[in-house]
């Protein structure tokens, strides 16, 4: 499965500046009806003196193995975790007092994401692997940042890049050896502060990157697909001002991510073969987001289901519908909402983060989540 994140675009990038044991779990389709789950809390790092504790899942492995982040006990601005086997796993900064984002994780259990190393500059991108944490640097000086968003199972590394606070983002791939390569945009460039100019979200294990990019003209971005040095358009469900976002692609060079339809509403893609099909939304919702895709072309992500910025619903779409995870889950506690689904394995386990009281009787505190398919 391709390793991808969501933890979370040059918007991130500018906030900083500033398994469960047991048998392979059954296909998440049936002719039937669709999967049913298992719920599992991940929990917190821990509680806050003040406010309430919240923790968000990013990405999932084939051996369910989690990353993501929440707060802890001192930082209420996020920090790193791994989870395996009902253990929450606080993740080290490179430099202590800073937080830290844990983005992707491969196979192998490599981890890739972002971490500040000192106390002035922006974060920069990290591996960590066999317990040790490798910073992957910027190329450039004192004053850049970086941020991997996502790892492969050949421990290539894409994500993004700033010269200088304020910079152009631009979208970057670190090779398993940490070479470091500009993947350009496609065509376009901006001198407007904190512009992105491209980035990369998603990168398969051969070697294809997916992400969004400023095109020669027109103020949006694009998604793309970079392949052998070559940046392809793929173009848009026929919105021209809003941007196209790229966020997952599987070994059969299937990508999804989230484009404007020609109503203007933001909805989840799949592209395929140089077709991209609009999977739709949730009843009653105006906007979906596509996240990542898994080897049999189940996607996950967000439906908007109200006009309310607060009315939003986990969803998986198995090949011919969208499902409002909520409804399929057979032990989920009365007061919880999943909101989020930002990554699924080829076992069809879904990782991602509930909602606090965003619809009434919702009054769980925010917490990550594991979905479990039922075989």
């Amino acid at each position: 499965m391709p390793r991808r994140s969501v933890a979370f675009s040059s918007v991130a990038l500018c906030l900083l500046a500033g398994s469960l044991a047991g048998p392979p779990a059954a296909a998440a389709n049936t002719a039937s009806g669709p999967a049913t789950y298992t719920y599992v809390n991940l929990g917190w790092l821990g509680s806050l003196p003040v406010g309430r504790p919240w923790s968000e899942a990013w990405d999932v492995n084939a051996a369910r193995q989690v990353v993501g982040s929440g707060s802890n006990t001192v930082n209420p601005a996020g920090h790193a975790f791994t989870w395996q086997n009902g253990q929450l796993t606080a993740l080290p900064a490179i430099y202590a007092p800073g937080e830290n984002v844990a983005a992707s994780i491969n196979d192998a259990g490599d981890v890739a994401g972002h971490t500040h190393v000192n106390r002035t500059d922006p974060p920069h991108a990290f591996i960590r692997r066999n317990g040790s944490t490798i910073d992957l640097g910027t190329g450039w000086g004192s004053g850049s940042g970086s941020a991997a968003k996502a790892i492969n199972n050949q421990g290539v590394v894409v994500g993004t890049r700033f010269q200088y606070q304020g910079g152009p983002v631009r979208a970057v791939l670190w090779s398993a050896s940490g070479r470091l390569r500009d993947l350009g945009t496609l065509g376009g460039s901006s001198d407007r502060p904190w512009s992105t100019e491209s980035e990369a979200h998603a990168v398969n294990d051969k070697g294809q990157v997916v992400g969004t990019a400023l095109a020669r003209s027109g103020p949006a971005l694009h998604g793309f697909l970079w392949e052998d040095g070559r940046m392809t358009d793929l173009g848009s469900l026929g919105g021209t001002t809003e941007a196209t976002v790229a966020r997952g692609i599987n070994e059969k060079t299937q990508i999804t991510g989230s484009s404007q339809n020609a109503a203007g509403e933001i909805h989840a893609f799949m592209w395929d073969l140089g077709v991209m099909r609009d999977l739709g939304v949730l009843p009653g919702g105006t906007s979906s987001f596509a996240y990542d895709i898994n080897e049999s072309g189940h996607v996950v992500g967000t439906s908007r289901t109200s006009a309310d910025y607060y009315g939003a619903h986990a969803f998986v779409w198995e090949g011919e519908r969208m499902v409002d995870l909520n409804t399929v889950v057979t032990n989920l506690p009365s007061d919880v909402a999943l909101e989020h689904a930002f990554a699924i394995n080829d076992d069809g386990v879904i990782v991602g983060s509930t909602c606090y009281y965003c619809e009434p009787g919702k009054t769980a505190d925010q917490h990550a989540y594991m979905l479990i398919p039922n075989g």
